[in-house]
Order: C-alpha cells, then sequence, then structure tokens
C-alpha cells in the first residue's frame, strides 16, 4: 500500500462553504494552544485536502475528519483523552452521500432519512453499531487507543480513519497571520447541562414556553423510603429491576418527593409535571450535576448528551435499591392505578413513588444538586419541558 504524502496546516478550523482551512497559524501558535488545552485545528492536504483534525484538550477532546474528493467531510472518528493519558475512540461516523453534488451532511433533509452508520465504543474498545438507512460495509478500527499526539503527531491517527498510511510534512508558516474569525468555526461537544432546574421549584414562576405561558406549582408528592440510601430512578415497567442505582446516596432516611407541576395560561386546566424531587436537606442547592450510576461519565458523552432514565410507559418510579425487585413483581398488575401527577405503591414497609413524566416517553436525565459546601442535597428528574423554555416577567 503507497504512503499518502500530505502537509500539515495549522488553522481554527474547517470552512464547508468554502471547503477550505479557516484562518492559517503558525506552528508556534498551535503548540502553545496545544499546551494551555486551547482548541486549533490542523489540515492534512496534498493534492486536495484529506483529513481534518479538531484538538481541544481543556474538553479532553478530538476529532478526525475524512474529507471526500468533493471537499465534504464524510467520516469522523471522536476522540477523548482519559486521566491515564490515553486517546481513546468514543465514536466512530460515516455519512453517506448519494452524488457528487449533495450537500455536506445531507443539509435540508430530514435527519432521520440521512443514511449513516455509527459505532460507540467503550473505553476497552467494544462498541455497538447503529445504523439508518446505511447500504454500505461495517467500518473497522484496528486500533482504539493512542498515546496523546504531540500537534504534529496526528498522521498516525489520521492513518487509521483513512485506511491507509500517512506521510506529513509541515507547511511552511503562513506570511500573514489573519484576524481570528467573530465567531470560532467548530466547539468541543458539551454534555447537557441543567437548565431551570432550580427555577423549577420556585412557587409561581413563569415560563414561556413555544411562545405560551405556564406558571410553577410545587407539589407535595408524599414520602420515599430509602432504608439503604440508595436511589433507583427507572421506568416501573418493565425496567425496574434492570436498572442500577446512582452512586452518590443519601443517610437511609424518609424524604420528601416534591413536584415542579407547570400549568398553561391559556388552558388552566393543561398541567405537565416538569421535575420531580427527592429532597435530602434544607440547604438550598447551588450547583447541579449529572447523577450518575456506575460505569457513567462525561468522557463518554458527546455534545448535548446524556445518561437518561428511559420511559416508555409515560411514568417514572422513585424507589430504593433494596426494594426494587420486589416492586418489579408488583408493578405490573398495579399498573393501571398508577395515574396523576403521583402516586405511591406501598408493600412491606418500603414505598414507591411513580411519576407522571412531563410530555410522555422519552429519554430524562437525572441531576444531583449541592449545596456550597458540595454536599448533597437533592436527586431532580428533569423532564425537560423548561430546558428551551424563557423567563417570563
Amino acid at each position: 500500500m503507497c504512503e499518502v504524502s500530505v502537509e500539515i496546516v495549522f488553522c481554527e478550523g474547517w470552512d464547508p462553504g468554502t471547503r477550505s482551512a479557516v484562518r492559517p497559524l503558525p506552528a508556534d501558535t498551535a503548540a502553545e494552544r496545544d499546551a494551555g488545552g486551547e482548541q486549533y485545528a490542523l489540515l492534512l492536504t496534498g493534492e486536495r485536502p484529506l483529513a481534518l483534525v479538531e484538538v481541544c484538550w481543556a474538553a479532553n477532546h478530538a476529532a478526525v475528519w475524512r474529507i471526500d474528493e468533493q471537499g465534504r467531510r464524510d467520516r469522523r472518528l471522536e476522540l477523548r483523552r482519559w486521566p491515564d493519558g490515553r486517546l481513546r475512540v468514543r465514536e466512530l461516523r460515516q455519512w453517506a452521500y448519494e452524488s457528487s453534488a449533495e450537500a455536506e451532511f445531507q443539509a435540508g433533509r430530514p435527519a432521520w432519512r440521512t443514511p449513516r452508520w455509527v459505532a460507540a465504543y467503550r473505553p476497552d474498545g467494544e462498541r455497538t453499531v447503529s445504523t439508518g438507512g446505511w447500504s454500505g460495509p461495517d467500518l473497522e478500527l484496528a486500533v482504539t487507543s493512542w498515546p496523546v499526539p504531540t500537534p504534529e503527531g496526528w498522521p498516525a491517527v489520521v492513518a487509521e480513519l483513512l485506511g491507509e498510511p500517512v506521510q506529513a510534512s509541515p507547511a511552511e508558516d503562513p506570511a500573514e497571520v489573519a484576524d481570528p474569525p467573530l465567531t470560532a468555526p467548530w466547539h468541543p461537544p458539551v454534555p447537557l447541562r441543567p437548565v431551570h432546574v432550580r427555577e423549577a421549584f420556585d412557587e409561581g414562576a413563569r415560563f414561556e414556553i413555544d411562545g405560551g405561558l405556564v406558571r410553577v406549582e410545587v407539589v407535595d408528592a408524599g414520602p420515599l423510603r430509602l432504608p439503604t440510601g440508595s436511589l433507583v430512578v427507572a421506568d416501573p415497567d418493565p425496567w425496574l429491576a434492570d436498572v442500577a442505582p446512582f452512586v452518590e446516596t443519601a443517610p437511609p432516611g424518609e424524604y420528601p418527593v416534591r413536584l415542579s407541576v407547570v400549568r398553561f395560561a391559556d388552558d388552566p386546566d393543561h398541567t405537565r409535571v416538569a421535575a420531580a424531587a427527592v429532597v435530602l436537606s434544607d440547604a438550598d442547592p447551588v450547583v447541579f450535576d449529572h447523577a450518575w450510576r456506575p460505569g457513567e461519565q462525561e468522557l463518554l458523552l458527546g455534545d448535548g448528551e446524556f445518561f437518561g432514565v428511559g420511559v416508555d410507559g409515560g411514568r417514572v418510579a422513585l424507589v430504593d435499591a433494596s426494594a426494587g425487585a420486589a416492586f418489579a413483581e408488583l408493578v405490573e398488575g398495579a399498573y393501571g392505578e398508577m395515574t396523576g401527577w403521583a402516586h405511591e405503591l406501598a408493600a412491606d414497609g418500603a414505598n414507591l413513588v411513580s411519576v407522571e413524566s412531563g410530555w410522555g416517553d422519552g429519554s430524562y436525565p437525572v441531576w444531583v444538586g449541592r449545596d456550597e459546601q458540595g454536599r448533597l442535597t437533592c436527586f431532580v428528574v428533569d423532564f425537560l419541558l423548561l430546558a428551551h423554555a424563557r423567563p417570563a416577567s
């Protein structure tokens, strides 16, 4: 197999409109950004652009893009830098273009009609493949982990994405460096962040959702008994017994469950549960973060992603881990009784509180709230009704 000869052009990123590098940078500038964790990019180009690398170590992120003969990105290798200093594949994704004139990523076509192939990788290299309208072969990576490269060391990783060896040499520094763009041509992925979670429990707070006004009502849904302090949040049926509890635990005890219910101003009978909180202390939460289950962490998440609670029946259940299996056997027969904003089931000194899930089925994040000293104050199941809402005066 012949080597592909390319030059390394450091830059801000890629412009899909002009299909060229944005603001070429001197190699020293790229090295300074690399060392400081700031984002930069590098283009591998020969007779035509072949690959683009985006790097931002402050986010422990890098991505390698293949560029096709029409100057479109059609394959992406998304990588994460792990605490042990290794670079590991998080995802390999390919798009299929049906003609040489088709826009990058099939712009204008509904996402569900976009032919794609996706492999999500675990840190150990095992993967899960999903496709949509894909008729091509599966992609294979011989290597899924590397030492973190220097700015000039990326060709070895790029060669894995291209499927052929690459011989790279540095391009000459640009004679002039243009002013930086007003908006960066790319950004590192940011997993889903909590939005309006604390405000969701302010009685009387008003929000605008899709042009309509809603008002928050805080409702007491009764106590939840946590004899071990280990919380499970899951669809009551059929996954209750299969979902792991969160890593964070509360002291064993009984805790109030509070609901954030929004009532629509133009239809007062229309209400939705926006969030459900298990309140562990009287201290006000000042920060919210993901509630992790074993094996979950932020390095495994892509842009806007979260590890969610899957809902298939319009409700979630809150229950102590020690009682989950027992309730899993009882829930099926009691499912028809579980109506309204919240409903309690009790058995053998334990209880389960089921809660109506916002707009219904889907996947929803769970956050932990912490006080100024970093102590756990609550778990909040966020049904994302307010994630894109605007506070209303």
